[in-house]
């Protein structure tokens, strides 16, 4: 791939590469405007849904995941989606899966639907997937963590278990984070923090921030971290014309964790930090380490609107854009070129220092 250099975090973006005729990725570093087209094998006809550590999380066409080295094309296989509780292999008489059962709303007491591959692209596979600790480190002795299906439901997988759990039955969840003690921090669709201390033989769950959001269907919200450690929770408000685009972003940093006790600030300053959020796991560069054209206070967004799929090289442009805190203003942080990208989705990755 050449020299990367101190080039990162970068933009992986693969137009259309789901398709037969596309065989290139390209890599674009937003610290200096250059990008890197490279095309990997091992990376085609597949989606991103995570990055962490230089390592990306994968599914395969039957929605299996991944996590693989894209500087090396090494992999760790996850738990297969078929150990979940709520989904079972629909097999051709050749014995090749051809479409997924799967439980209406993910619950135990309702019946199989058959999925096919069409329709299960949304509805019934992982949308982020996240683990405890370096997969470079350790390649087995981690926690991995999921969200799944549609309302994105919070699975975990302990290590060498070889199945994902589902947690909280009852809750759905919008975003999710390993802090480094190890545990577990996610958001729920109602703006609660759940804090999940990941144990051998159970899960500690506890309420740090009560709910506070009556309908979370017209913007996401991402959780990040600010310069001490405080749990930060970003609301991405969006317009919707021709396609979903970022009009509002609020950032809230959580005082105290006591459940009800707890409560929201509104900030208007990352004390200089630069933070990428999306499928990836958190990327927050400190003030000492920003340099060229990335900007102090300032949080850059990837497009993971799910619905824009398709093999349209036309497509309209992704919403990969960067908001700057200080000014309250919004714009498009790539070209044009990198922002047509209508499947797999973009992801923001960090690359270790190679050569």
């Amino acid at each position: 791939m050449g020299n990367l250099g101190k080039h990162t975090p970068f933009l992986l973006t693969a137009c259309s590469h789901n398709d037969k005729g596309k065989n290139s990725f390209t890599l674009y570093s937003i610290s200096d405007k250059l990008h890197f087209e490279f095309d990997e094998p091992f990376l085609h006809k597949k989606l991103f849904i995570g990055s962490q550590h230089g390592w990306l999380t994968v599914l395969d066409l039957h929605c299996d995941p991944t996590l693989l080295n894209p500087l090396t094309g090494e992999s760790i296989s996850l738990p297969s989606i078929t150990t979940l509780p709520e989904v079972r292999p629909h097999h051709s008489v050749n014995g090749n899966i051809v479409s997924y059962f799967c439980r209406a709303n993910y619950r135990l007491e309702s019946p199989f639907l058959d999925c096919t591959f069409d329709e299960y692209s949304a509805d019934v596979t992982f949308k982020k997937v996240l683990v405890s600790s370096n997969p470079s480190i350790s390649s087995s002795n981690f926690f991995a963590a999921a969200l799944f299906g549609d309302g994105s439901r919070l699975m975990i997988a302990k290590p060498g278990e070889g199945r994902w759990n589902l947690v909280q039955e009852e809750e759905w969840y919008k975003d999710i984070m390993f802090c480094q003690d190890g545990k577990l921090i996610c958001l729920t669709n109602e703006g609660a923090i759940h804090e999940i201390e990941l144990k051998d033989d159970d899960f500690l769950i506890t309420e740090t921030a009560a709910p506070f959001v009556d309908d979370s269907s017209d913007f996401n919200m991402y959780l990040a971290l600010d310069s001490v450690g405080r749990i930060l929770v970003i609301y991405r408000t969006y317009e919707f014309e021709t396609r979903p685009e970022t009009s509002l972003v609020e950032v809230f940093r959580l005082i105290g964790s006591n459940g009800e006790k707890s409560k929201w600030e509104r900030i208007n300053s990352l004390d200089g930090q630069a933070i990428f959020v999306g499928t990836n796991a958190l990327i927050s560069l400190r003030k000492q380490d920003i340099n060229r054209e990335v900007k102090a206070d300032t949080i850059y967004f990837t497009d993971d609107w799910w619905g824009l799929a398709g093999d349209d090289e036309e497509c309209n442009p992704r919403d990969i854009c960067a908001y700057d805190l200080t000014s309250n203003s919004i714009k498009q942080c790539c070209p044009d070129e990198h922002r047509r990208c209508s499947w797999p989705l973009p992801v923001w990755i960090h690359l270790p220092n190679h050569s």
